[in-house]
């Protein structure tokens, strides 16, 4: 027999809680420059967000009206310890995520389209044993438009001047060590309009969306 008396239980150390508090923690903290002013140690995630006059991004400036509150792209930057799993005391002692946000400003500064001065971040530091699920939940939540196209990778080999062009850097070409070329530019275009259309639709997985909820009520 069903006891309508019953209540859920509620545990704050289950993932889907502790992704919403990471994410919300995240997205509570001050807008800086990109990158930040002064430099800090430590690892964590953080956010990047646009507010320019690219044409292929009017949809996302338009539905943000200038809050913030929807990111361009979602990254993290992990410590020594990434693969040891939680440790009190691992708290990395170089400037990670520091020097992965300003590797990013100077991707966007030596691009011909694009103005460092329109971006600003978000950061959170973290121990090594909380910043994939962060980004996990914040990636899978926001849907930021440049994960996946390439903005975030390391041009390595073959994949240097003269190789395959990445999405991100066929709309935005000029960045150093990457190939040239515009051919895939209205197709990255194409994605960045998809994903900001998929903004107001809801999330397929009913977990996700739920923490997506709970994360909106505090941005």
């Amino acid at each position: 027999m069903n006891d309508s008396n019953t209540v859920s239980e509620f545990d704050p150390l289950a993932v889907e809680n502790v992704g919403v508090t990471l994410a919300v923690e995240l997205l509570e903290q001050p807008l800086t420059p990109t990158p930040p002013p002064n430099a800090f140690f430590g690892a964590g995630v953080y956010a990047l967000y646009y507010s320019g006059d690219h044409p292929a991004y009017e949809g996302l400036t338009r539905i943000d009206k200038g809050r913030h509150k929807y990111p361009v792209y979602i990254g993290k930057a992990a410590g020594e310890s990434s693969k040891q799993g939680f440790n009190s005391s691992s708290s990395t002692k170089k400037k990670k995520l520091y020097e992965r946000i300003a590797q990013h400003a100077k991707s966007i500064d030596e691009v011909n389209n694009l103005e460092l001065g329109d971006f600003r971040c978000r950061f959170l530091v973290l121990n090594d044993a909380y910043i994939a699920l962060a980004e996990s939940v914040l990636i899978r939540a926001f849907r930021p438009a440049w994960n996946g196209m390439s903005f975030g990778s390391k041009v390595v080999g073959k994949n240097r001047m003269g190789g395959n062009v990445g999405l991100w850097d066929a709309l935005h070409p000029g960045r150093g060590g990457r190939p040239a070329g515009t051919e895939r530019a209205d197709e990255a275009a194409s994605v960045i309009a998809k994903r900001v259309a998929e903004l107001g639709e809801e999330i397929s997985d009913p977990a996700i969306q739920r923490m997506y909820e709970r994360i909106m009520k505090f941005v």
